[in-house]
């Protein structure tokens, strides 16, 4: 109903412009010149990327989210020609492991990593073609892995639960032995707009939910995966408020590597077992409502559904094939009394609240989110905790002079199970051990919160902001694989070996001329890495460059 009313009622654009890649710096500019007042864009930012069409009054702002149109002319009456996309050169290194999320095409690496991306977007009356690949080198040093750390280890509590996870998700530690290059296809998208709407195909990385550091539904954390999509190209206004909404369906691809130490036994038993060779089919959709009444609160609705493309999937029917999202899985298959355990796919959903507050320069926001089924309402009420998730957090612009703030921002996720696993079955965020058992993952790498399966996350930032340049400090609070560590650990009395990263940001972006530079370092103080009692020390430091064709 909500849908037709925005289709009835929607109003043409002429814009020319690329979308802003999710997590880039304009991302966060323009969401803080929504708090600031200086921009009229009514975007939600929980459904991004954002089109980079911004009435806005910041000038600085205009020139990194437009740029120069080259061979214009016009096509059924829309303005075209070809746009040069910014081009960006990203460098990182990692001393001792892996560090960071939200890295779209980069890997879990130690040592040197870079990537290059630059493009066009070509526009042709209705049509948009936006070609923006990403090339990535890895050194791919060799690091302590667990199996490394593990490898004396005579605890099968500790290895049993570790395999448990490993053979429900396609998400190795190290990717192989050796240097990595790949070229991917990155921001890219082909696609027809009409009247705010578009309809095409796309591999750019999506980011549902209103979270800046953290999004449970959707993220950054993996390369864009293949996907049709429909979806609003800018909000859609109507009598009851403006929309947004972006329907997609698409294929998730496996890594091609092993978990390391794939022929550990206990009691004469290999603790791993294979995984299919398969790709897996994920639909998804995500809508949301700014109401008309209640300026500033956006309410939105997220869901997902993933399942192996093996026999039983091509012989479902059209619409359980192509959108098996709008079923979800069955009750059957989550009654912990049902010997099959499972129909051969996973899905989760969310609901999500953004409060905007102008008037004082801050925001607002929370997203709560489910893995399971409800057994009931009833059981709802009692255990709403039950196969949950969570984000929370906010932030706020505090003018110390014209055009300087300060800004604070805080958030807070958990993917840790609360304690109803004590008492009823319940799965791990991202992970899966029937069909389809790759796990919520593309290429390896996770599509949800970066922070992974049974993570928690505690964000706090500081920074001080004159015109678009920046620099700031961030603490995080990092806590890695709760659920893993309960089901190792539970019984033992050992309280003191969770494994958590202490980071401490350091970071700045400064605009010179026609480049943007944005650095940071990151010292890690790792308690008990890899649930090995003892402590240790990391240190990340990155670099990205970025050129606009002005």
């Amino acid at each position: 109903m909500m849908l037709s009313i925005c289709l009835l009622t929607m109003v043409g654009s002429k814009a020319f412009s690329q979308t802003i890649p999710v997590g880039s710096y304009a991302e966060d500019i323009v969401r803080r010149d929504q708090l600031l007042g200086k921009s009229h864009d009514l975007s939600s930012f929980s459904i991004r990327p954002v089109n980079g069409q911004v009435k806005t009054r910041d000038s600085s702002l205009k020139k990194l989210v437009a740029s120069k149109v080259y061979a214009k002319f016009k096509l059924m009456g829309e303005p075209s020609g070809v746009q040069v996309l910014p081009f960006n050169w990203l460098n990182e290194y990692n001393v001792n492991r892996p560090y960071g999320y939200n890295n779209s095409s980069l890997y879990p690496n130690a040592g040197y990593q870079t990537m290059l991306s630059g493009g066009l977007l070509l526009k042709a009356g209705i049509l948009r073609v936006q070609i923006k690949p990403e090339f990535v080198y890895a050194q791919n040093k060799r690091f302590n892995t667990f199996a490394d750390v593990q490898a004396k280890s005579t605890s099968s509590s500790l290895l049993a639960a570790y395999y448990w996870y490993v053979n429900g998700i396609d998400a190795p530690e190290r990717f192989g032995n050796k240097s990595l290059q790949h070229l991917y296809p990155g921001q890219s998208k082909v696609t027809v707009n009409f009247k705010n709407m578009e309809l095409g195909v796309s591999t750019e990385n999506i980011w549902w939910g209103p979270g800046i550091k953290n999004s449970i539904m959707m993220s950054n954390s993996a390369p864009g995966f293949l996907h049709w999509t429909f979806n609003s190209a800018k909000p859609i206004k109507t009598l009851i408020g403006s929309f947004e909404w972006q329907i997609i369906g698409g294929n998730l691809k496996q890594s091609g590597y092993l978990p390391l130490d794939t022929g550990k036994i206990i009691n004469g038993k290999g603790l791993y077992q294979p995984k299919p060779k398969v790709t897996r089919y994920i639909s998804a959709y995500t809508i949301n409502w700014q109401p008309k009444w209640l300026k500033g609160l956006y309410l939105g609705v997220t869901g997902y559904d993933y399942l192996d493309k093996d026999s039983l999937y091509h012989n479902r029917n059209f619409i359980r094939k192509f959108f098996p999202v709008i079923a979800g899985s069955s009750i059957k298959a989550n009654d912990i009394n049902n010997e099959t355990q499972g129909d051969g796919q996973d899905f989760a959903y969310s609901v999500n609240i953004r409060q905007l507050l102008p008037l004082y320069n801050a925001e607002l926001y929370f997203e709560y989110a489910k893995n399971d089924r409800t057994g009931s309402t009833a059981n709802f009420f009692q255990e709403p905790e039950h196969a949950s998730a969570f984000t929370l957090g906010g932030r706020k612009l505090f003018e110390i002079a014209k055009d300087s703030y300060i800004q604070l921002k805080g958030e807070m996720t958990q993917l840790q199970r609360p304690s109803t696993f004590l008492l009823r079955d319940e799965p791990t965020w991202y992970t899966h051990n029937l069909s389809p058992r790759d796990g919520y993952t593309n290429k390896g790498r996770f599509i949800g919160a970066g922070i992974g399966p049974g993570g928690n996350s505690f964000l706090l930032d500081i920074s001080y902001w004159r015109g678009i340049n920046s620099y700031g400090l961030a603490l995080e609070r990092q806590l890695h694989n709760n659920d893993l560590y309960y089901s190792a650990f539970s019984g033992t009395g050992n309280f003191e070996s969770h494994w958590v990263d202490l980071n401490s940001t350091f970071y700045t972006n400064i605009k010179l001329k026609k480049y943007l530079v944005s650095a940071e370092i990151t010292p890690v103080y790792s308690l008990n890495y890899q649930y090995n009692r003892g402590n240790s020390f990391n240190l990340h430091a990155r670099i990205n460059l970025t050129y606009y064709f002005e």
